[in-house]
């Protein structure tokens, strides 16, 4: 009698354990709409339950087997890098599900800011981030990623300098060196690569760009004071087998990206994207006897290879660029040597990222990623040269955990930089530099119901010159609904300078005397505080986004580039005050299916202390207007495209000292652009044709001095406005996905 009650009581202890640890299987997927809508399987998607520690990661061809949660009702998440997430809401058991996952270019709880998702602003995460897709970039003849944000409100295109032409960016008002720039976060612009780095990776090798305004994350490093902007290139395993994109212009550029991508089985792919252009005839349209562009050649090559399994992603690959510039006079004037620029950059970059994933436990993961570059340039300004060449390496390990639940993750890791610098000016002026920086850091996030999100970063490096130093960084978000974002963050960044790279426009592209009054230039600090509203609403049925932001930069020490002398640039510590207030508003409309407006306006208040006067920052216009209006046809057929930007007036630096027939007004003029693009899609290709600075506005005489670049009143930096005057353009793009 006693076995058959143990029995029994075992029996349906059995039966209870059966029905407590019942599982549910699924599968993940994507639909191909290249391939007739086919199926195809996500492999490794994490899936988990909400607010618990359970979680499994599907398998190589998508299936997943999880086990039934403790109690009803529970939400499931299922997500993938590059997928919007999905929650499916369990009242009660369910056997097999099936699990579909778009694409994050098409994310609802992103807020659209452009036709087809082009732009969208993230409302779910607490840092504020703006994500331009291919298609964003298509709307202009993107031919580098310094010309990339010619329709976008965040970021800043100027010139460098008027003799070669060169443009840079800024961000918050401030340049772009106080932004950092990666790649699929790897350092991309920093040291030798400040000057003309961003001309050195080809548009079409972006898959998205991510742009961070204010403080970034402590995990990328300690360089970000304006924010971060993050490249995504194309991916092996989801790339176009094939992409060509030809270019040309009247302004006798030509240039070829041709790309291509291979699955060799479901573990290994790659791609290959290269990329040539030439400039090679001369041009003057203003009679001042200097190229109105650079002449140039360009070959570049990037291969990456890329491996996947249940446990580990890998990738391995490398970077190669020549690029070989010259401008300046095209004849001598009498009695006197031609005035010529030359710039010749190499440079070598491998890296590889390697990515450990736990299964078991999907919420835990190890990312380790490192890369060594080799960076030669060569330069030659008239009289001035310099050459430099820069060692760089990089290594960031990451591992990822949560604290009792997904709604709280942590992540923490070590960092090491190091740069080796050997540089010489003017043939006898040689200075080098070694920074080694090892690093730590810890950063914690909290995202509550996508209603609340904190993220709260702390690192600490040590730099072998200038000590230790701590990093702090906080964000905040509140969603007052599910259409709305609020954002609050603060932030330090510190950085060291390379005054004369960072500034080849005025110290070298003039007739100024370089002075480095102070020995020892000391690292850049700045706290960076900002908040932002985005709001998605309709009115009439019409969709419309608006967006305001507010940035405070606020330096504790600056290297101040002085071009208050007309004789001298120079470059000293901060003694006194130097900030920037940014305040961007931009409003956009759906006014038709069809049909969309975006309008944004920027003001800037920035001002440094030269000399122990507190001034405005010269060249950077207070008020700023873009208006981008696109027109789409029916299936995509027929694309346009046009961008209006107006400038403000900004300050010119006093000229004062030259000749007087070298005396140029304080104060630059107010002007207006126009860009255009209409593309026209066939099956397998497409045209497209487009016009920059459509009423050839020109800022009139910008070299100083331009008949005598060997006397002392020579000057091609005070560039506030538009060099180049109106460009026609046209090119083909044809894939095969």
């Amino acid at each position: 009698m006693k076995t058959k009650i143990i029995i029994t009581t075992v029996f349906f202890l059995l039966v209870l354990i059966s029905n407590a640890q019942k599982s549910i299987t699924g599968y993940v997927y994507e639909i191909q709409e290249n391939k007739t809508n086919h199926k195809e399987a996500i492999p490794l998607a994490s899936v988990y339950w909400q607010g618990t520690s359970i979680g499994v990661s599907a398998d190589i061809n998508g299936n997943f087997n999880i086990i039934e949660p403790s109690t009803y009702p529970a939400k499931l998440i299922v997500s993938f890098v590059g997928y919007q997430s999905d929650t499916i809401q369990f009242n009660s058991y369910k056997k097999n599900i099936k699990v579909q996952l778009n694409s994050d270019i098409s994310l609802n709880e992103f807020q659209v800011t452009e036709r087809q998702s082009s732009t969208f602003i993230n409302t779910i995460d607490a840092l504020h981030i703006e994500t331009l897709t291919t298609k964003e970039l298509a709307k202009a003849a993107c031919c580098n990623i310094s010309e990339s944000f010619e329709t976008n409100a965040s970021v800043d295109v100027n010139f460098t300098d008027a003799a070669t032409g060169t443009k840079k960016i800024q961000m918050l008002g401030l340049d772009g060196i106080y932004t950092q720039i990666q790649y699929e976060n790897l350092p991309l612009i920093r040291g030798l690569s400040s000057a003309y780095g961003l001309t050195f990776i080809p548009g079409t090798q972006a898959e998205s760009i991510q742009i961070k305004k204010g403080a970034g994350s402590v995990l990328n490093g300690y360089e970000s004071i304006t924010g971060q902007i993050n490249l995504e290139l194309q991916k092996p395993d989801k790339a176009d087998k094939l992409y060509l994109n030809l270019y040309g212009n009247i302004k006798s550029r030509a240039e070829i990206n041709l790309q291509t991508a291979q699955k060799l089985n479901d573990k290994w792919s790659t791609i290959t994207m290269l990329h040539a252009n030439n400039q090679s005839i001369s041009h003057d349209n203003n009679n001042d006897n200097f190229e109105d562009h650079p002449l140039r050649t360009q070959y570049n090559i990037f291969n990456r290879w890329k491996y996947r399994s249940e446990k580990r992603v890998f990738q391995v690959g490398f970077r190669a660029v020549y690029d070989d510039l010259t401008a300046g006079q095209i004849e001598a004037n009498d009695n006197e040597p031609l005035y010529n620029i030359g710039v010749r950059t190499k440079q070598l970059e491998v890296f590889t990222k390697n990515g450990f994933l736990f299964p078991k436990t999907p919420y835990k993961s190890i990312g380790i990623i490192n890369s060594f570059r080799v960076h030669d340039h060569q330069s030659f300004y008239g009289s001035k040269t310099f050459n430099a060449k820069q060692y760089s390496g990089y290594l960031n390990v990451i591992y990822q955990t949560m604290i009792t639940s997904t709604d709280h993750k942590i992540k923490f890791g070590g960092s090491w930089v190091y740069d080796n610098y050997d540089k010489n000016l003017n043939n006898n002026y040689k200075f080098g530099k070694i920074e080694s920086v090892p690093g730590t850091f810890i950063e914690y996030a909290y995202n509550n119901e996508k209603k609340t999100a904190l993220v709260l970063g702390l690192r600490g490096d040590y730099h072998n010159k200038f000590g230790a130093f701590l990093t702090p960084r906080a964000h905040y978000k509140y969603n007052f609904t599910d259409k709305s974002a609020f954002r609050l963050s603060v932030g330090r960044g510190f950085r060291t300078a390379n005054p004369i790279i960072e500034n080849t426009g005025v110290a070298l592209a003039s007739s100024r005397n370089i002075i480095i009054k102070d020995i020892d230039l000391l690292p850049e600090i700045a706290w960076n505080y900002g908040t932002s509203i985005t709001h998605l609403f309709e009115i009439a049925e019409k969709e419309m986004n608006i967006s305001l932001d507010y940035y405070y930069t606020d330096f504790t020490n600056q290297v101040v580039v002085d071009m208050e002398n007309t004789r001298e640039i120079s470059f000293y510590n901060l003694e006194g005050k130097s900030f920037s207030h940014s305040l961007q508003v931009e409003y956009s409309v759906e006014i038709t299916k069809a049909l969309e407006l975006k309008a944004a306006y920027k003001w800037y208040n920035i001002k440094t202390t030269y000399n122990n006067v507190l001034k405005d920052k010269p060249l950077t216009p207070k008020n700023r207007v873009l208006v981008n209006i696109g027109y789409v046809t029916n299936f995509d057929k027929w694309k346009f495209d046009l961008t209006g930007n107006w400038f403000d007036v900004s300050r010119i630096p006093s000229t004062t000292g030259n000749s007087l027939e070298n005396i140029i007004s304080n104060q630059s003029e107010s002007y207006f652009t126009v860009n255009g693009q209409i593309t026209k899609a066939f099956k397998k290709f497409e045209i497209y044709s487009g016009v920059e600075n459509l009423f050839n506005y020109k800022q009139n005489n910008p070299i100083i001095s331009a008949t005598n670049p060997n006397g002392p009143n020579f000057d091609a930096s005070l560039i506030w406005g538009p060099i180049i005057g109106r460009n026609i353009y046209f090119g083909l793009r044809y894939k095969i996905k």
